[in-house]
């Protein structure tokens, strides 16, 4: 079966399977979304797999036709879109590294011990730099191997509980490991760039880690009301790279309220996991899975030949 084919049903079970799991929850469960993600990332090694011929009914020469015409002509086309979605993803890591360039390092002792509270409250021990960036809207992190919290001008600002629960979802970020989440949601985007409902996918994923991040600062014993005042005070974002996670960024500010103060409960682990083997089992048959034309079938007798056998003399000896 070709990438193709394999993506775009492989993707619609995806997004069939995040929309039946965030009806009640807006968050759902990030790691079916992530898993599926992976699952696709990894299709097109899958594809090499031995296949499995299966016969269908079809003409030769129309499958032949499709193999001799519309597969290289996808080739090419997927060849063109990759390069641009390459060119458009280091075009953001450039733009990340002109932000770094233009934001200084903060040396305020408040903050920097604030920082360090709100590590030991959410186990983290590395040490994180901090940066004003003049222009920004929102508070975001961004960096892979060595990631930095970027904070706006305004910042300044801000009331220090306001400031403690900006600290804490953005290294809440951190200790999710959203950042290498998000790269292989872009990863995911970059194969299969013609895929509407893998895009789809991408914000879907980006969204829940968004709600997961909030649920982890309140988890760690973060006043919800605080937050949700945090959250409101830095709603109005700038314009982050598509490296970096912001606050106010992905999930719609109201949603994210309102799951804030109805807190609702995970769902089973063993629902996910199920969920997950039958997302993995899908790709595999996809990507195994080839059909055939079936051989042709003899055509069925003439009236005359009927005719001839039903009259013949069963026994031409005597």
């Amino acid at each position: 079966m070709s990438l193709l084919i394999a993506s775009l049903l492989l993707s619609l079970l995806a997004v069939l399977i995040g929309w039946l799991a965030t009806r009640r929850d807006p968050a759902g469960s990030p790691l079916l979304t992530l898993g599926s993600l992976l699952l696709l990332l990894s299709l097109p090694l899958l594809m090499l797999l031995p296949k499995v011929t299966v016969e269908v009914s079809a003409a030769p020469d129309q499958t032949a036709a499709l193999s001799g015409t519309a597969l290289p002509i996808f080739g090419v086309l997927w060849i063109v879109g990759f390069l641009f979605a390459a060119f458009r993803m280091t075009r953001d890591y450039c733009a990340l590294r002109r932000w770094f360039s233009a934001s200084s390092e903060c040396e305020d002792p408040t903050l920097h011990a604030l920082l360090k509270d709100c590590r030991s409250q959410l186990g983290l021990d590395r040490n994180i730099p901090i940066h004003l960036c003049p222009g920004q809207g929102s508070p975001c992190i961004a960096g892979l191997l060595h990631p930095v919290l970027y904070l706006p001008e305004t910042s300044r600002f801000w009331s220090g509980q306001t400031l403690r629960m900006v600290l804490l979802h953005e290294l809440g970020h951190l200790a999710r490991r959203d950042l290498w989440t998000a790269l292989a949601a872009r990863l995911t985007c970059l194969v299969h760039w013609f895929n509407p409902l893998v895009w789809w996918l991408r914000r879907h994923l980006l969204a829940q880690c968004e709600y997961a991040c909030d649920a982890r600062v309140i988890a760690a014993g973060a006043d919800p009301k605080d937050y949700v005042n945090a959250l409101c005070d830095v709603a109005e974002s700038g314009r982050e790279p598509q490296t970096a996670l912001a606050m106010a960024g992905s999930a719609p500010l109201r949603r994210r309220v309102e799951r804030l103060i109805a807190r609702p409960t995970h769902r089973h682990r063993l629902l996910v996991g199920s969920t997950l083997l039958l997302t993995a089992t899908t790709s595999l048959a996809l990507s195994v899975l080839r059909f055939s034309p079936a051989p042709p079938i003899d055509p069925p007798y003439t009236p005359e030949e009927i005719n001839l056998r039903l009259t013949a003399d069963p026994f031409p000896a005597d």
